[in-house]
């Protein structure tokens, strides 16, 4: 089966979906497929976007400006020129690639399939609400009442769409956590000193977490995540902690790139509230640097005020990581396997919640982490999320029936 990728931005600040996307891939190759990604790059404070490896195919063009529009006319004419894939699927909403592709699909007689990826979501909807009515007005409803089916990552999210209006069927997957790879990194990291000089690790900022307990903040640096949230969290819950000689050993490990003015008001904020000297901004993080964080890290968390899913919540439990995060997500998991907290995204409950994070033994921490581990292995592997995609794009395509996955 030929598979066809689409996602307008493919970068690594793209977090989250840049890394299930190259998951879906590497994975659909393995399998056998031919898989190819079309994607665009020259988006502002954005770097060039990730290119594959062969065999997968990469088809990469130049955004047109504005790039607020996610247009490219290059893209447009190789879709229109090109042979057409099997089935497509599409990543995400807003750009105009996502509708080059939907048209090129349906002008082709092929089916797409639409990973909407939380942007229906309530609090999604209302940033910059003008512009998306708009849009949704435009081309970007359309290209959801056409798709063979809609991609969610929870069941929170399919009943987003469909008090929307929205009736097509809905595949309810999850992104994947390739257990096997995170093995690999840890078994890696093993064998040598990431710490050391002349190692593929930045050593300079690492070393001051090497003998110092931290809580690990990973994700973009945007007013969605809550960095500023916990940051305000963490110099409360420091001030009364006054009287605890050990309150001065906590680090807050910040990884993550954002757009330079967010960033900056984050960090002038931890300066004014006192723990500039508390936070550890470590930038973009590659894969190993990833493990070598959530391994050492006591807890994650996500402070967010929104998420469809939350890639890396669990990839943090993968790693035998506990994790925070809020109400606003649809981790219920964490409470119910007794992994971590999911509290409201207010300063009271997250300073409650890092309180009671930092109050943990070695075998509680390690008790939350097995734990969350299995929970993992049990139901976000991506071997078993590979398998129902492929499940999907073989009904949709007219060659099987239709997956337990899917709701009609």
């Amino acid at each position: 089966m030929h598979i066809a990728h689409v996602q307008g931005i493919f970068s690594p600040e793209h977090g989250g979906p840049a890394q299930s996307l190259t998951n879906y891939c590497q994975g659909q190759v393995a399998a056998g497929h031919r898989v190819s990604v079309w994607a665009l790059e020259g988006f502002p404070h954005t770097s060039p976007a990730i290119r594959l490896p062969p065999p997968v195919e990469m088809q990469v063009f130049t955004v047109d400006r504005p790039a607020r529009l996610g247009g490219s006319s290059e893209m447009r004419q190789a879709m229109r020129s090109s042979p057409p894939a099997d089935v497509y699927h599409l990543h995400g909403a807003w750009l105009r690639a996502m509708d080059y592709a939907a048209r090129a699909a349906l002008s082709n007689k092929r089916p797409y399939v639409l990973e909407v990826m939380g942007m229906y979501e309530a609090w999604a909807l209302q940033q910059k609400s003008l512009q998306k009515r708009v849009v949704r007005w435009w081309f970007q409803d359309r290209i959801l009442r056409e798709a063979a089916c809609l991609h969610v990552n929870s069941h929170q999210e399919a009943d987003y769409l469909r008090k929307l209006g929205f009736k097509r069927p809905i595949a309810v997957i999850p992104v994947g956590v390739d257990l096997l790879a995170i093995e690999q990194r840890k078994s890696e990291i093993g064998k040598q000193d990431l710490l050391v000089s002349g190692t593929n690790f930045s050593s300079q900022p690492l070393a001051e977490l090497k003998e110092r307990p931290f809580i690990l903040y990973l994700s973009r640096l945007h007013p969605k995540k809550g960095l500023d949230l916990l940051i305000r969290s963490w110099a409360a819950h420091r001030k009364s902690k006054i009287g605890n000689p050990q309150s001065k050993d906590w680090m807050l490990a910040i990884a993550g790139t954002g757009e330079p003015e967010y960033v900056k008001e984050c960090r002038e904020l931890a300066a004014h509230l006192g723990i500039g000297g508390e936070c550890l901004w470590l930038g973009h993080v590659d894969e190993l640097q990833k493990t070598w964080l959530f391994t050492h890290a006591h807890c994650y968390v996500l402070p967010t005020s929104s998420e469809n899913f939350g890639n890396v919540v669990p990839e943090a439990l993968a790693h035998g990581t506990p994790v925070i995060t809020t109400i606003h997500t649809p981790w219920s998991d964490l409470r119910k396997f007794s992994c971590g907290w999911q509290v409201d995204n207010t300063e009271r409950e997250l300073g409650q919640a890092l309180e009671a994070a930092k109050a943990m033994d070695f075998a509680t921490r390690n008790a939350m982490g097995e734990a969350g581990k299995q929970l993992v292995h049990d139901r976000y592997s991506l071997q078993f999320v590979l398998k129902n995609i492929e499940e999907v794009y073989t009904w949709v395509a007219g060659q099987g029936p239709k997956p337990e996955c899917v709701q009609i």
